[in-house]
């Protein structure tokens, strides 16, 4: 072993693999959130469109109703 290299504690082996692990945790949860955010996105526009459909199918019944 050279003098650069520095044997690590059982501790700090042990730092550095929770380390790893945490931010291989980190990591997979900012891909789901992504996934969460995009999904959220998808059906809110869905709902208001939706909801766009039912408010312009009402304001025609109501038009042909005061043609009547």
């Amino acid at each position: 072993m050279s003098k650069k290299e520095i044997e690590l504690t059982n501790e700090q082996k042990y730092c550095q693999a929770q380390i790893d692990d945490l931010n291989q945790k980190l990591a997979t949860l900012n891909f789901q959130i992504d996934q969460v955010k995009a999904g959220l996105s998808v059906f809110t526009n869905l709902y208001a469109e939706e909801t766009a459909k039912i408010n312009n199918n009402s304001k025609e019944g109501e038009t042909k109703n005061d043609d009547t």
